[in-house]
């Protein structure tokens, strides 16, 4: 068996001994020159009675191997492995984010995408024990991180969403709210979400298809509208890093609208909730992430993981053991002086 020290740090305590030592020595023999100073050994016997010399240290020696169980009790000896049973917890939800053009307006700060990627970035930040996955779509839709509960990879995936993924362009809310429900669609028992962030302005393929998917499923559906109804011009850089705006034909400066009919509709029909996600990032998180903790934490999985043994229990079990046996017999009653 291979024996570990997990905190060796631990052991310097260890450099109190010689003192502990020292100290038990030196009162023995001043306790001990005390006594004869006071009277002589007849005298001695009728004050004191029997004094008992041999306690005092036995007692002091039991404190100084307490002292030292403590110490290794606090360094936590390991060695073996033990099979432990783990039990997770949690919703498993997908993130699906509008990734056309028309995200890249500005009439929230600093740009729809910017907003809608710090949204689902400040609820990875509040789970625990759930698993997530990410859909992005404009024109079609593409799963580009499959469920788990690596929040690390998740934030990495998504810092790298933006409106140039996909070249086909549109809002084809349907085909993502199925391509989500497909991620979901093969788990049982367990709470199911889906988190739709975009600007609704158009949509394209078969809505009711998608409600019908998700129902099925038992997946709900919380959707958040980006944007303003007043709306923005789109913004369009050309090779020289210029800016301009998306014009029609005509030649006409495109405004880009929020239009939230559709994604109140999802919600509604799949009895979630619809957020408008022009305030505050942390306000519109706070109230997202408290509907969905009604869903309720569901036992997604039964697992087994291996870890080493634990022998610190053992050390503290004996030193307070020792310090029982020092209460009981109570050296003081024999040598009081």
């Amino acid at each position: 068996m291979n024996w570990e020290l997990e905190k060796t740090s631990y052991l310097y305590l260890l450099l109190l001994l010689p003192f502990l030592i020292w100290r038990v020595l030196y009162l023995y023999k001043w306790k001990k020159s005390a006594v004869n100073k006071f009277a002589d050994s007849e005298m001695q016997k009728r004050i004191f009675g029997n004094i008992n010399f041999s306690a005092f240290i036995r007692d002091n020696i039991l404190v100084i191997i307490s002292f030292f169980m403590i110490v290794l009790g606090l360094v936590n000896w390991l060695g073996g492995m033990e099979k432990k049973q783990v039990k997770r917890e949690g919703i498993d939800m997908v993130f699906v984010i509008d990734v056309s053009n028309s995200m890249n307006a500005e009439d929230v700060i600093p740009s729809r995408m910017e907003k809608a990627k710090k949204i689902v970035s400040d609820l990875i930040t509040k789970l625990g024990g759930d698993r997530v996955g990410i859909v992005i779509f404009a024109g079609q839709a593409y799963s580009v991180m499959p469920l788990s509960n690596d929040y690390g990879a998740a934030e990495l995936y998504l810092s790298g969403v933006d409106t140039n993924l996909i070249s086909a362009q549109g809002t084809n809310i349907a085909d993502a709210v199925l391509e989500a429900s497909n991620m979901l669609s093969n788990i049982a028992n367990t709470s199911k979400a889906i988190i739709l962030v975009s600007d609704g302005e158009t949509h394209k393929g078969e809505v009711n298809k998608a409600v019908n998917t998700a129902n099925k499923n038992d997946i709900t559906i919380f959707s958040v509208g980006i944007g303003t109804p007043q709306g923005a011009p789109i913004p369009v850089q050309d090779g020289g890093g210029y800016t301009s705006y998306k014009k029609d034909e005509e030649g006409n400066v495109v405004l880009t609208r929020l239009v939230d009919t559709s994604l109140k509709n999802l919600a509604f029909e799949t009895k979630g909730a619809y957020f408008y996600g022009g305030g505050p990032s942390e306000q519109i998180t706070k109230e997202i992430f408290d509907e969905m903790s009604k869903l309720g934490k569901k036992e997604q999985s039964l697992s087994y993981t291996y870890d080493s043994k634990q022998y610190f229990q053992f050390f503290i079990g004996i030193a307070l053991l020792l310090l029982i046996i020092i209460s009981l017999t109570n050296y003081k009653r024999d040598f009081n002086v």
